[in-house]
């Protein structure tokens, strides 16, 4: 578990010194998180949430089975099913990738309520209704600016260091000077499971005249699934979803959307204002694989990571994924430009010896999916090599 990790990253460095109080400004699932972990250390934190309750919009979402191992018994209150198998098609082709771990289908909700109680546990203080306003330096460390919405008043809090985790449009992060972050919609429709569909098996369909990303259906529970595409504007992903759900012949039960960021390159997690840190974790530094825009398993890790750099000074967890999210930077160059001909290759491609990695090895593991898969079928690396030069993939447009 992430607690183990860091009393195992302890040395002789120890910022606690310099931060006895951390305010998280967001309770987001990785805000929560990092809440929880530097209040069993024994810092004093608070967490400061803008909306009235924790009750953020249903969301159905497949992650990694690495949350477990991050989250440990946390984890387990959010889990909806388990997903052993993937059918991923392409112009009439089909490759079935059956998984050695299963994937896990959560509710964002239950997750973030689960992670608030845990927090809470550890001694971290949630302030619901208490919006970020801004931040500056004091002699001590900074000074934090918010209003509680229920009577408007304000409050200035101090904090020896700020997290923010309030999003892709950071109010934490613009205040301390970060650039603003290119976003992408996702957009999903809770729909009836197809009777020809198993409820252990999630779909993927790459339409590159709908979206240079895929479509996915993801059963949430043997009767309901959640259909839904990453697109690059608004409401032409949603009108591709409309007609995908028509040609399907799937009624929507109802539709979940929002805005995520998209990684385009390493954002530095820290910024010193004054005599205080300021600190990014999650979708605020855009921690976020951009091949499949899946960002709950590493914002965890972001959080993980900053955790263990307040604590300590430095970050191997941080330093590992930026390692990852650069690899998933590097394949989202090499297939944005793809074309239906080429995912049929790479359907073709996808033999028994090829598809074992994607059976062993989660998607947080991309290194080592990458390696084993090119060594298994060279052919690939030409196609990557092939799609990298014709990349034309500007996110800062999306």
């Amino acid at each position: 578990m992430a607690q183990a990790q860091l009393e195992k990253s302890d040395g002789g460095f120890d910022s606690r010194k310099r931060h006895r109080s951390v305010a998280v400004v967001g309770g987001s699932a990785a805000g929560l998180f990092a809440a929880g972990l530097l209040a069993r250390r024994g810092l004093q934190v608070r967490v400061l949430e803008a909306s009235a309750k924790l009750e953020p919009p249903e969301r159905t979402l497949i992650v990694t089975p690495h949350m477990r191992s991050l989250l440990g018994a946390a984890a387990e209150r959010s889990v909806v099913n388990e997903i052993r198998r993937f059918e991923i098609f392409t112009d009439g082709r089909v490759a079935t990738v059956p998984l050695k771990h299963p994937d896990l289908i959560i509710e964002r909700r239950t997750l973030i309520q689960g992670l608030a109680e845990e927090a809470r546990l550890a001694g971290a203080t949630i302030e619901t209704g208490t919006r970020f306003h801004g931040l500056h330096p004091n002699s001590r460390g900074l000074v934090v600016e918010s209003e509680r919405s229920s009577d408007g008043s304000r409050e200035e809090i101090h904090a020896d260091a700020v997290i923010g985790c309030d999003g892709a449009a950071s109010r934490v992060a613009r205040a301390a000077g970060w650039a603003p972050l290119a976003t992408a919609p996702i957009v999903q429709a809770i729909v009836p499971l197809p009777k020809d569909m198993a409820p252990d098996t999630t779909r993927v369909w790459f339409i590159p005249q709908d979206t240079p990303y895929f479509y996915w259906l993801i059963p949430e529970s043997p009767t309901r699934g959640a259909l839904g595409i990453i697109g690059e504007t608004g409401g032409e992903t949603k009108r591709c979803l409309e007609r995908f759900l028509e040609k399907k012949q799937l009624d929507p039960i109802e539709f979940q959307g929002a805005r995520v960021p998209v990684y385009t390159g390493w954002i530095p997690v820290e910024r010193r204002v004054g005599n205080g840190s300021v600190y990014l974790a999650g979708d605020s530094a855009a921690q976020v694989k951009v091949s499949t825009v899946g960002g709950t398993v590493t914002g965890f890790r972001g959080a993980l990571g900053v955790a263990e750099f307040i604590l300590h000074g430095a970050s191997r967890e941080l330093r590992n994924l930026r390692r990852e999210l650069d690899l998933h930077l590097l394949l989202r160059r090499s297939m944005h430009d793809f074309q239906q001909e080429d995912y049929s290759r790479l359907v073709d491609l996808l033999n028994d010896h090829a598809k074992q990695p994607l059976a062993e090895y989660s998607r947080d593991e991309a290194w080592n999916i990458l390696w084993r898969v090119c060594l298994r079928q060279p052919r690939l690396i030409f196609m990557g090599l092939r799609g990298l030069l014709m990349n034309r993939w500007s996110p800062r447009s999306l």
